[in-house]
Order: C-alpha cells, then sequence, then structure tokens
C-alpha cells in the first residue's frame, strides 16, 4: 500500500523540480512589502488573523469525521453490521467517491453562495447524513449512498476551509504559510488525536458507537462556523457597494 500511495508522489515531485518554476513575486510579497525577507517574525501574522484560527478549529472537526470513518469503518461494517467482506469494501469505496465529487462541488458552491454560509450547510449536512448512516443496517447500496453524501460534505468543507477561507484569510505574502498551519492542526488532531478516542470509544463502549465521533465532530464544526467571517470576493464586493450606496 504504502508503494501503491508513494510512487505517484515521487513522480509528481520529480516533475515539479523538473518543470515548475518559481515565481519572482510570491504571493505579491515584493511588491507589498508584507513578508521582509530573512525575517520570521511575520509569520505570527497568520495566527492574528480571525478566519485562520477558526479555520485551524472547523478542520479538527473535519477531520475528526474522515480520518475515524477512514480508519474504523471497516471493522463497524464487518464486525458489527456482519457485511461481507466484497460489501464491505463497496460501501467504503463512496468516501473516495462522495469526497472526489465534495471537493471541488463544496468550493464551487461557494463561490455563488459564500463560504460561510456554504461551510455552515456542508457541515449540517455531514451531520444528518452521518445521523441517517447509523440508522442504516446491514444494506449495502442504502450504506453506500449515505456513506457517499458524508464523504461530499466532510471532504468538500476539507478543501473549502484549506483553500479559498485560508487564503482569503492570509496577510498578504503568506497563503502559503496559512494553507500549511490549518492542514498541520487538521492532520496532528484528525489523524493522531482523533483515532485514539475513536478506539477507545469503541474499546469501551463496542464498534457500534464509534459514529457518535464523527456526528459530534461535524456538530462542533458548523458552530465554529457560525463565526466565520465572510471573505468570498463577490460577496465582499456585493456588501461594499452595498454601503457605498446607502452612504
Amino acid at each position: 500500500m504504502f508503494w501503491v500511495v508513494a510512487i505517484p508522489g515521487f513522480l509528481v515531485g520529480a516533475l515539479l523540480f523538473f518543470v515548475l518554476r518559481e515565481p519572482k513575486d510570491t504571493q505579491g510579497g515584493a511588491v507589498l512589502g508584507a513578508v521582509p525577507r530573512g525575517g520570521g517574525g511575520g509569520y505570527l501574522e497568520v495566527l492574528k488573523s480571525r478566519n485562520i484560527v477558526l479555520c485551524m478549529i472547523s478542520l479538527m472537526c473535519a477531520m475528526a469525521c474522515i480520518f475515524v470513518l477512514g480508519g474504523m469503518l471497516p471493522s463497524y461494517l464487518v464486525d458489527y453490521l456482519k457485511l461481507t467482506q466484497d460489501q464491505m469494501g463497496f460501501v467504503t469505496s463512496a468516501l473516495g467517491f462522495g469526497g472526489f465529487v465534495g471537493q471541488f462541488g463544496v468550493p464551487g458552491i461557494s463561490d455563488k453562495l459564500g463560504r460561510k454560509p456554504t461551510a455552515i450547510l456542508a457541515f449540517v449536512g455531514a451531520a444528518i447524513t452521518v445521523w441517517l448512516f447509523m440508522g442504516i443496517g446491514a444494506t449495502p447500496n442504502s450504506l453506500f449512498m449515505m456513506l457517499f453524501l458524508v464523504s461530499f460534505f466532510s471532504l468538500g468543507n476539507v478543501a473549502l476551509i484549506t483553500g479559498p477561507i485560508a487564503t482569503e484569510a492570509a496577510p498578504a505574502g503568506l497563503i502559503a504559510a496559512a494553507i500549511g498551519i490549518v492542514v498541520a492542526a487538521g492532520e496532528v488532531f484528525g489523524g493522531g488525536i482523533a483515532p485514539v478516542i475513536g478506539g477507545a470509544i469503541a474499546q469501551h463502549y463496542g464498534i457500534n458507537n464509534i459514529l457518535w465521533m464523527p456526528l459530534v465532530g461535524v456538530a462542533l464544526g458548523a458552530l465554529v462556523s457560525l463565526f466565520v467571517k465572510e471573505s468570498a470576493p463577490a460577496k465582499v464586493e456585493n456588501r461594499a457597494r452595498t454601503r457605498a450606496a446607502a452612504r
């Protein structure tokens, strides 16, 4: 499995090394003068943005859903619902299909609807579909459809949080740093801490209760998203025009 994942990564890394050219003015930093060369203090500016901090927390919530489902759902399907290995593989494949569509679908919707309402709706959608998934019995087709929607909303929100919201909140010249710190927070919690909590739930309360962890995670994500400041360019421009007209 390592080589299945690693070999494409090595190939892409080699292509980037030989083909990609560094821009002269990365993120416009040389023009705007936002980050002094050679000075590391500028990176602390990233954490001064309210949206960046909220992105870190909300990504933890989304990752708590994705990583716990990805790591423990096979055991839930086989050990609790008594699906066969082939049925389990079919159902869990919905994580990939739903995430594929969601990672361009949800950010695309946010271009029209706005970042904040889209993030809230996606978290609420994930919470509802996880709740419905919990009530489905050993019916592979229904489980697949519901898990597809869970992944669509959850991984779609991952793309929205780490992409448009984080980049639009980043100080000039620190977009890469902003994305990096948001992703790091989500990966450390989602990949390291959340599965441990999920494992403890399974060990002490039964494998049938692991889905409470994703449900609580995305529900908290919806709550955190209520405090996000809208940053979609179209929405911000419309708001500015409205205020100008009112004056």
